[in-house]
């Protein structure tokens, strides 16, 4: 089966500070784990799967599907981001036959681990601020997306308290679990 990415290399080097001569060998991979990784965290299987097949069948752009194209629109600020997040490491790093290495040039100086995970840290930001509004309005539409279940949207409403990605525990399920 074809692999379907709801954005493409060229948006995301369009909107982004990401070079023209980085190969989509980098960029590929990483945008598609910033949808079946993030977006499908989004959105659900159901729905993501939804666009993924009205995308295939070239019927995105059909009147009756207006409403998946408006989100297939708002979500690609958020894989852009996410795919420079995923991406940042693949870039900086690689991985031989003499392990970890990173790029050396007389001309050029490589980043350090922590200013690459600023990096990371400021896209992640990004990509965390058109989640939340990208999950407000699937809200707000529910209604035009039958492929979202009630549980789904309960989901979506629990994690609106706060966007952010990072390494605190910033709320959740009460109570204890059996």
């Amino acid at each position: 089966m074809a692999e379907v990415l709801l954005s493409s290399e060229a948006f995301i080097k369009e909107v982004s500070n990401i070079s023209d001569n980085v190969s989509g060998k980098y960029i590929l991979p990483s945008l598609r784990e910033a949808q079946e990784q993030g977006l499908k965290g989004i959105l659900g299987d159901n729905l993501l799967s939804k666009l993924k097949d009205l995308v295939k069948n070239h019927l995105v752009e059909l009147p009756e599907n207006a409403m998946y194209k408006a989100l297939i629109d708002r979500c690609q600020y958020y894989l852009a981001y996410k795919t420079i997040v995923e991406v940042t490491y693949k870039v900086s790093y690689k991985i031989g036959n003499f392990g970890v290495t990173k790029s050396n040039d007389e001309n050029l100086q490589v980043a350090t681990k922590e200013e690459i995970d600023n990096q990371r840290y400021y896209y992640q930001a990004k990509a965390d601020a058109y989640c939340f509004e990208l999950q407000g309005w699937i809200l707000d539409n529910r209604e035009a997306f039958p492929e979202l279940t009630e549980c789904h949207c309960r989901k979506i409403k629990s994690t609106l308290y706060s966007a952010a990605t990072c390494g605190i525990f910033l709320g959740g399920q009460r109570g204890k679990r059996r």
